[in-house]
């Protein structure tokens, strides 16, 4: 079973849509709401749904709210979802494939749409090969609505640091890979990511802290970062990741009342919207 960990606060409106992403699955899974104590109605709702768990409290940040659903969880295969993302139609079925077609892989990622609150394209992200050095000399490439972890791996690496507000997925990314995690790729948009201008990744204090997190990578690293972006680019324009076929078609919620309108975008960019 896969189960799914949101962390939530005062995002309502968001949070009703990616549950609505969810409970659509057409694969057995569990999703875990872990709310930080929100008061915009949050809470009302959530004493009204029904194949939900959740917990309402005070927490130290988002990754200690994850961490909380992660150690709840009864999953062999974890992931999280903000309130401000949506899994597309069939990802947790593929998601499960790769694991059983690759039973020694510790992750499983995919591509992802960014898009506007009311469902148009911004920009496409097609995922490439994970190594750590790519990330550790520049960022984290793959979206954490995109990515599926084994619970057990989490559990050995210690789930995520609390101490980081933005980059923690970066920072278990980091250990994952360097301790030997098996990742696999799977060619295929699984999620979207709505920008919405409150977006905690592009906040001032995310560039702060992956400098933060650069400037503990090892020295050699340090010194070939030219060199491992090279190699970074390269990898991601032979893997196809700046192309795109149109019309790309896809659907989403836009609310979380009228089921998923069908969207279809006639071009786009892979360029992340500044």
């Amino acid at each position: 079973m896969i189960s799914i960990v949101t962390p939530s606060f005062n995002q309502l409106s968001y949070l009703q849509r990616c549950c609505a992403s969810v409970a659509d699955q057409q694969f057995p899974h569990e999703h875990i709401i872990m709310d930080g104590g929100s008061t915009d109605g949050t809470v009302e709702w959530l004493k009204g749904q029904t194949g939900l768990r959740w917990i309402s409290e005070p927490d130290r940040g988002m990754y200690d709210a994850i961490n909380k659903g992660i150690a709840m969880a009864k999953g062999d295969i974890m992931a999280y979802l903000n309130c401000d993302e949506q899994y597309l139609p069939d990802t947790l079925a593929a998601v499960e494939a790769a694991f059983l077609r690759y039973p020694k892989t510790d992750i499983v990622y995919g591509d992802t749409l960014l898009i506007r609150p009311d469902g148009t394209l911004a920009s496409f992200r097609k995922a490439y090969p994970l190594r750590w050095s790519y990330v550790a000399s520049s960022h984290l490439y793959v979206l954490s609505c995109a990515t599926f972890y084994r619970k057990a791996l989490l559990e050995r690496c210690g789930g995520y640091d609390t101490s980081w507000r933005t980059v923690g997925d970066a920072d278990l990314m980091l250990r994952s890979l360097r301790a030997g995690a098996g990742s696999v790729r799977l060619p295929l948009y699984l999620s979207v990511f709505t920008l919405w201008g409150g977006n905690l990744g592009s906040s001032s204090q995310a560039e702060a802290e992956m400098s933060q997190l650069s400037r503990r990578a090892p020295v050699w690293v340090r010194v070939l970062r030219p060199v491992l972006n090279i190699g970074r680019l390269t990898e991601k324009v032979l893997s196809g990741a700046f192309r795109q076929s149109w019309p790309l078609i896809y659907a989403v919620y836009t609310d979380a009342f009228s089921g998923r309108t069908r969207i279809t975008a006639q071009s786009g960019t892979f360029h992340w919207p500044r």
